[in-house]
C-alpha cells in the first residue's frame, strides 16, 4: 500500500494512524517511509540515506536495523518548516511524525526511513518534477530494501527447542512489557550473531524484582554488544 502523507510531522502523523488504524499491519508487513532530504555538501545529490536515528527537537527515535544493506547510514532531524541553513545532519519534515504514529503498531526492526538528497540546504531548488525523477531513479534500491527486511520477518527458525524454552522461563520472571523488550534483543542477537549461543546469565535468579530488573539489563546490555 502506498501512502502520500503531505508535507509536516503533523501530516504525516495524522495520516499514518489514520492508514494503520483503518488496517492493522500484520506480523508479515513492513513500513517503509520514503521521501527526499536535504543535507550537508559531504553527500552528493541523489545518494540514498538510510536513518538509524531520527532527531525531533529534544526527542531521539531509533529504528533498529537488523537487515544487511548498502546504504549510508546516518542521523536524520525532523523539521517543521523547509531547511535553507546548513546543519550537521540531513533533514526531513516527515519522519518523526510517521515513527512516532508507526511504532504504535510496528516493531522498531519492521521500520525503515530512507531519504534521498534533493539538495545542499537550497529547499528553493526543490520540484515536484525533479523528487519525482529522483525517487523514480531508485526504486530498485527500494526493492532490495523490501527483499532485506522480508528476510528478517520469516526466517529458519531462531532458536532452538532448548533455547525457546529457556526463554520462555526467563520471561516468567518478567512482565509483558519487559518480556517484549527480552524477545527484541533475542531476535536482534541471533541476527546478528546467528552461530553464537545465546549468551544467558550463569547466575541465580534474584528474589528481589528490583534486583531482576537489574540483572534483565545487564543481560539485555550484552546482548545489544
Amino acid at each position: 500500500m502506498l501512502l502520500v502523507t503531505q508535507p509536516g510531522k503533523s501530516n504525516a502523523m495524522m495520516a499514518t494512524s489514520a492508514l494503520l488504524g483503518w488496517r492493522i499491519p500484520s506480523d508479515d508487513d513492513i513500513l517503509i517511509n520514503v521521501g527526499v532530504c536535504g543535507a550537508p555538501e559531504s553527500y552528493p545529490i541523489a545518494q540514498t540515506l538510510l536513518a538509524h536515528q531520527i532527531i525531533d527537537g529534544s526527542r531521539r527515535y531509533y529504528p533498529d536495523i537488523l537487515y544487511p544493506h548498502t546504504f549510508t547510514e546516518t542521523p536524520l532531524e525532523c523539521v517543521d518548516l523547509p531547511a535553507d541553513t546548513p546543519g550537521n545532519f540531513p533533514v526531513d519534515m516527515e519522519s518523526a511524525g510517521v515513527f512516532v504514529a508507526a511504532s504504535k503498531f510496528f516493531k522498531l526492526h519492521r521500520m525503515a526511513f530512507l531519504k534521498i538528497v534533493s539538495d545542499h540546504f537550497r529547499p528553493e531548488n526543490v520540484t515536484k518534477e525533479g523528487v519525482i525523477e529522483l525517487v523514480g531513479s531508485r526504486l530498485g534500491e527500494l526493492d532490495a530494501l523490501a527483499a532485506a527486511m522480508y528476510g528478517t520477518l520469516v526466517p529458519a527458525r531462531l532458536f532452538t527447542i532448548d533455547e525457546e524454552r529457556r526463554i520462555e522461563e526467563w520471561k516468567e520472571l518478567f512482565t509483558a512489557a519487559q518480556g517484549g523488550r527480552l524477545d527484541d534483543a533475542l531476535r536482534y542477537f541471533r541476527l546478528r550473531r546467528p552461530e553464537s549461543p545465546i549468551p544467558f546469565p550463569q547466575v541465580e535468579i534474584p528474589a528481589s524484582k528490583r534486583e531482576r530488573s537489574a540483572l534483565l539489563e545487564t543481560f539485555l546490555a550484552v546482548l545489544h554488544a
